[in-house]
């Protein structure tokens, strides 16, 4: 007897003599489609079986086998939904079947259907692997067993799926599907060592985007994105399908160039300027984007992957400086940009290790003479630099996409920093800085919201502080997300205001709840200076119903004279130095 493909129909007399050698798809108007592997030697049980399935609305398209030369056959031909097998059968058993189903690494729903199984034997089957056993004689308990089975192997799969994205993410970025810095730091350690051993060189290029950020803060985030997507796809196509494409965030890429020499690695430097010169289309519209090239190789300029890094940015800094394309790294040439580099690469070190921490400065009510707010500042514990202020790491961190962890942290720690306080002290927000890329992100608001739902925190005691530049650099994308910021019930903060270039007409146009006076202008009270134009800023601003804040406020006589003007509250080392969040705590009177 050969084995034979079958489906659930509506006749209802069926004998062996009626099983042909071929597939019948039935169609059940109902249900849903349910492809059948029946391990099973006789083709009147098979019927009962797919009958039973038929009626209770599948659309069974069903396969019968009975060897185990054709059951695996018939598992390396498809995908099955579900495998049913007799336990007892002449010349094949269902615990064979079982075993060969677990042999082809398939997590396959497996049902035993007999009419000979005892209980302790059913037992030992589901020991062995087996979803359920059904009796021949009580086919109703069939449909739902299968209902069940199917529910359950689809959870399964669903979380294979997800335990096999965030693996996939660990290593791989997102956005463009390269590999990320994880995987080409180790293929790179993998490849120095088999480099070591043949004795054959290697090169690392890394690859800098010129005016990606005008295009980013020009035109948006999503414009930034299908860019950065382009440049990945032409990479890929212009290299050798053995070298390594990598993103390393923002608009930052590597190469890494196995059994490579120096004059291989700028015949590849050339070849990738030379795809982008070709503008890349988005939206229909052209966007000219070029490259800067680092070079480095080992062992030539480098003993492990770390340095190969460093000294392949040295060399990409100097090729941007000069606008030379690209350059190999020189140990003469341009110490200072090496020093940046050096810095970069601890500060990639540091994201990682979690040398940033967050001090603390109140903002204090004039009115009231009680803290309204606290803000937030980033410092970076420097193993050997010390602690280093924003300043010194802020603009390199926002180049190279470092910011976004950076400014993740913060919310994060602030949060649990305060949110054990709130309950305790008399009402005020914690105030977080905002980079451009929080901003110009969709998703950036709901990741707030996520993070005060996980800290078990209100919105309302969040604000976040944002710079004009910032806000103007995008201004249809600004308002998006401040406006949904702000339904939240966090407030919105515009900090440094006088430094860039919006009036505070326009700036009506965004959800703003109070302004920061820039401490340039601040400081100048002490002399007499900039009083007309602090009076006039607290004038406009509590016309458009604005809170006003004094940044930088350094003694008793200005605070004074902030008083006179009408200013609402201030900031600054004559209030409370910036400290960490024990001592604050301590300096208000409260305790945790």
């Amino acid at each position: 007897m050969s084995d034979n493909d079958l489906t659930s129909t509506a006749q209802r007399d069926l004998t062996p003599s009626a099983w042909p050698d071929l597939t019948v798809d039935a169609h059940a108007t109902t249900g849903a489609r349910l492809n059948l592997l029946l391990i099973e030697d006789s083709p009147d049980d098979a019927a009962l079986v797919t009958r039973a399935l038929t009626r209770a609305g599948y659309d069974v398209a069903a396969r019968r086998v009975f060897t185990a030369d054709t059951l695996r056959a018939a598992l390396a031909e498809r995908s099955w939904d579900l495998a049913i097998a007799d336990f007892t059968m002449p010349s094949f058993t269902g615990t064979a079947a079982l075993a060969i189903v677990r042999e082809a690494g398939l997590d396959l729903p497996f049902i035993f259907v007999s009419g000979t199984i005892g209980e302790h034997v059913a037992v030992a089957a589901m020991k062995d692997g087996a979803h359920d056993y059904i009796m021949k004689g009580n086919l109703a308990r069939l449909a739902p067993a299968v209902d069940r089975e199917l529910r359950e192997a689809e959870v399964r799969r669903e979380r294979r799926r997800a335990n096999e994205r965030v693996a996939y993410l660990a290593y791989h970025d997102p956005l463009t599907d390269l590999p990320n810095r994880a995987l080409l730091q180790d293929r790179l350690h993998q490849a120095i060592l088999s480099s070591r051993r043949d004795g054959k060189p290697l090169a690392l290029l890394t690859l800098d985007l010129d005016g990606f950020k005008e295009i980013n803060d020009g035109l948006g985030h999503h414009a930034g994105d299908r860019v950065l997507q382009q440049v990945a796809a032409r990479l890929r196509a212009t290299l050798r399908e053995s070298d390594t494409v990598a993103r390393f965030g923002g608009d930052e890429f590597a190469v890494l160039l196995p059994v490579t020499e120096t004059e291989g690695a700028e015949r590849a430097a050339r070849k990738v300027l030379q795809a982008l010169e070709e503008p890349v289309v988005v939206d229909g519209r052209p966007l000219g984007v070029h490259g800067s090239i680092g070079i480095s190789c080992f062992p030539q300029h480098a003993a492990n992957s770390d340095e190969l890094l460093q000294k392949a940015d040295v060399a990409m800094y100097l090729a941007k400086s000069e606008q030379s394309g690209y350059a190999v790294y020189s140990p003469e040439r341009d110490r200072h940009t090496e020093h940046r580099l050096s810095l970069l690469t601890a500060l990639r070190r540091g994201v990682d290790a979690k040398e940033f921490i967050l001090d603390y400065q109140p903002i204090v009510d004039l009115a009231t003479g009680r803290v309204s707010s606290i803000e937030a500042l980033l410092r970076w514990n420097h193993p050997e630099q010390g602690r280093l202020l924003p300043k010194d790491f802020i603009r390199l961190a926002e180049h190279t996409g470092l910011i976004t962890p950076l400014t993740s942290f913060a919310l994060d720690r602030a949060l649990a920093d305060w949110v054990g306080v709130t309950s305790s002290a008399p009402p005020f927000r914690i105030a977080v800085n905002l980079s451009p890329r929080s901003l110009n992100d969709p998703a950036f608001p709901g990741r707030v919201q996520r993070m005060l739902q996980a800290r078990g925190a209100s919105p309302q005691w969040l604000a976040l502080e944002i710079t004009e530049n910032l806000i103007m650099s995008d201004p249809e994308r600004s308002i998006r997300s401040l406006s949904e910021l702000h339904a939240m019930g966090i407030r919105l903060i515009l900090d440094d205001f006088g430094t860039g270039y919006s009036s505070l007409s326009y700036l009506r146009r965004f959800p703003i709840d109070e302004l920061k006076i820039d401490q340039s202008f601040v400081i100048g009270l002490a002399g007499g200076d900039d009083e007309a134009l602090v009076r006039s800023i607290i004038g406009l601003a509590h016309n458009l119903r604005l809170r006003v804040v004094a940044e930088g406020v350094e003694t008793e006589e200005v605070r004074d004279r902030l008083i006179a003007l009408g200013c609402d509250a201030v900031q600054g080392h004559y209030i409370c130095k910036p400290a960490s969040a024990q001592v604050i705590t301590d300096w208000m009177g409260v305790r945790t």
